[in-house]
């Protein structure tokens, strides 16, 4: 659990990062970003693959092969998965993360452009991510909200300090003096690989009284974009030249898709649905998931991206 999570924070903090970066490279280009054109790339690259796996699953529930209630798989089609009280399902758990990002995507792309520069930008996802930080202890403590910790650790209130600190460490990089520092600082070679051994060494510590539990979290937030900054940066590192090489490259064209689609078929035996148990059983679990991330990728996601940029070029004319 604790390392799926911990997997689920380096997306997070990847993502606050690449979409923050990109903001600021359309407003340095155009001179200001559009709002629209941003939602419709949006849309139409997470969207369509989700909308895909959700009807299939949903077609399986209702003729009796998966466990999933009709209030589960709305709140998760309507991105509500992470604040849901409906019956849990294995086959959408995931899709709590999913429900962060969407959230993020509604907000921050406004945010950035009424803040209109990036040291009130800065200031307010400085703010936010502390805020977070303490709501989150403060909550885990004396129980304000009454839900249970599995909701609690997929809300949006409790893991937006995730994404916030990929926010922060792109608006330093977007800010001549700031990056300028940061690249003195994380090209050093010797940075990636202290900063990987720092959170991976965090892993394996026993646990702790719970505010220096949840301190570390803050820290470990804080780590996540620096350490994917590094790697940037550090062009002839061996971290950048791995991912640099083919198969990397392809394991993150189909990294949407092996999110949607893993659930389907890599299960706990406790959750294995016997009428197609076939198909969650080792190798073949591992091959259904690349077979279907494989055709959502090519007959799903990369038509409609290219349709949504197409789109979203057209809204700037």
């Amino acid at each position: 659990h604790q390392l799926g999570l911990f997997g689920v924070q380096i997306f997070f903090g990847l993502s606050g990062f690449l979409i923050t970066s990109r903001l600021i490279s359309d407003e340095a280009r155009r001179g200001k970003i559009s709002i629209r054109s941003f939602y419709i790339r949006r849309a139409f690259r997470i969207l369509p693959a989700s909308l895909v796996f959700l009807l299939t699953v949903g077609i399986l529930a209702w003729v009796g092969v998966l466990p999933i209630s009709l209030g589960r798989w709305l709140s998760t089609l309507l991105f509500a998965a992470n604040y849901s009280t409906a019956e849990e399902s294995w086959y959408l758990g995931h899709f709590w993360s999913l429900a962060v990002e969407e959230h993020f995507y509604f907000v921050w792309p406004l945010a950035f452009l009424l803040l209109a520069n990036n040291r009130r930008r800065l200031f307010a996802a400085i703010s936010i991510a502390f805020l977070v930080a303490v709501w989150r202890a403060a909550d885990f403590k004396f129980r304000f909200t009454g839900t249970s910790m599995a909701v609690f650790w997929g809300r949006t209130d409790i893991q937006a300090d995730c994404i916030a600190w990929g926010v922060i460490v792109a608006l330093l990089h977007g800010t001549g003096g700031w990056q300028i520092q940061l690249h003195k600082i994380l090209r050093q070679p010797i940075m990636p690989p202290i900063l990987l051994a720092f959170l991976l060494g965090s892993l394996s510590i026993p646990n702790l009284d719970w505010k220096l539990s949840f301190f570390l979290l803050t820290v470990k937030a804080a780590t996540i974009p620096m350490l994917i900054l590094a790697v940037m940066v550090n062009k002839s590192g061996v971290s950048h030249l791995l991912l640099e090489t083919t198969p990397f490259k392809l394991l993150g064209r189909l990294s949407y898709s092996i999110y949607l689609w893993q659930q389907l078929f890599l299960t706990w035996p406790s959750y294995i649905s016997p009428s197609i148990s076939t198909f969650q059983t080792f190798p073949i679990n591992l091959i259904g998931v690349l077979v279907c991330a494989s055709l959502s990728m090519v007959y799903v996601e990369r038509p409609l991206i290219k349709l949504g940029h197409a789109l979203a070029k057209k809204s700037n004319t």
